[in-house]
């Protein structure tokens, strides 16, 4: 199929600047056995039908932007995987029928009875958890909305999906679609800032650039008076979720919060901008699992190495690493009493906490 000018952009972005020193290689798997970059992007511009094979192969990319983040000369390589899942999808060229878990995980998020707008009498400021915190860590959320009300109580409560797996398979008019629809909808009724908790939706916001001013809950909770519970470990190693891999001040409030209740910080090899995929990113997993396996290999081995227990602030990424090694959220951490760190939480209690959370974390 021909080409869109955005993805010829992209493709000839990186052809132009890629240098094929094979730094990103040496950190990805799927360059590894694809190629460089450079490499990918020259045969993708060389025929309608390569650029084609190109948009199918890059579902096997988690689209972190590792690559990005280690090029020495902004070549950006994401991008261009992004671009070309668009193009797959834009296309039809490529099915998604094995992405239907999550998809549907995302339609659900969008309807009744999983998603509510409680926005009170000259609310301007809204708490955006997601849809996965609520699931895994439904106290931690209902205690950061209960500190959070009790310095706003005007503060309302979206209970919705940003459609990040839609936009991140390449269905960009379908997130576009129901994204906007949501933003839209608040902006009307009077929101001027958003909450986020889950990194991926707080991204989703930044980038669909609103009128209203995106917050991170973390930066919210750093200048906030509350009372944490006595931390479950005493020291701990942050795996920063990919997603938030330029959020410099992100990063940084999240330690600090960490810090204030008493625990060490030991960082990882790869951390804030250099992180790696817990191996869910792309929804690399149901095209090629292998893939997946080996970034949550790389990451445990990481924290192996410190011998010490991780925190995050994607309750994704605690699901993905929670089964194989002692991983815990951050609000948890901080605002939910226990006596070890628990194991991630199971289909369908996942969707029962989401229920709870809605008809009573308010």
């Amino acid at each position: 199929m021909p080409i869109s000018k955005q993805l010829k952009k992209e493709l000839q972005h990186v052809a132009d600047e890629c240098i094929d020193c094979g730094k990103c290689m040496s950190h990805c798997r799927f360059l590894a056995e694809s190629g460089s970059p450079v490499s990918i992007a020259l045969r993708a511009l060389s025929s309608d039908e390569e650029a084609d094979q190109a948009a199918i192969r890059s579902y096997a990319c988690s689209v972190c932007g590792l690559c990005s983040a280690v090029c020495p000369v902004a070549a950006e390589p994401e991008h261009m995987f992004k671009e070309l899942r668009n193009h797959a999808q834009a296309n039809a060229i490529f099915r998604l029928e094995k992405c239907d878990p999550i998809l549907n995980y995302e339609r659900l998020g969008q309807r009744f009875p999983f998603n509510a707008e409680f926005i009170p009498e000259n609310c301007t400021t809204v708490f955006f958890p997601g849809c996965t915190l609520p699931a895994m860590h439904p106290d931690a959320s209902r205690i950061a909305f209960k500190i959070l009300k009790r310095e706003d109580p005007t503060i309302g409560l979206v209970l919705n999906c940003c459609s990040k797996p839609s936009k991140m398979l390449g269905l960009k008019s379908r997130h576009e679609e129901t994204f906007f629809a949501l933003l839209h909808r608040l902006e009307r009724k009077g929101v001027k800032k958003i909450l986020t908790a889950c990194p991926n939706c707080h991204i989703t916001f930044k980038e669909a650039n609103p009128k209203m001013e995106i917050v991170s809950v973390y930066r919210r909770l750093k200048y906030s008076k509350f009372m944490p519970v006595r931390p479950t470990v005493n020291e701990v190693t942050v795996h920063d979720p990919c997603v938030t891999r330029y959020e410099s001040e992100m990063h940084r409030h999240v330690r600090t919060l960490i810090k204030s209740v008493g625990v060490r910080v030991v960082e990882m090899r790869h951390n804030r901008k250099k992180t790696l995929c817990c191996g869910e990113g792309g929804a690399t997993a149901f095209f090629n699992s292998a893939y997946s396996r080996n970034w949550a290999r790389k990451r445990i081995n990481e924290a192996q190495r410190t011998g010490i227990p991780m925190v995050t602030y994607c309750a994704g990424c605690v699901n993905q690493l929670g089964f194989k090694y002692p991983t815990i959220h951050v609000l948890d951490l901080l605002l939910v009493r226990r006596k070890r760190i628990p194991k991630p939480v199971a289909f369908p209690f996942n969707y029962l906490n989401r229920l709870i959370f809605r008809f009573s974390g308010r």
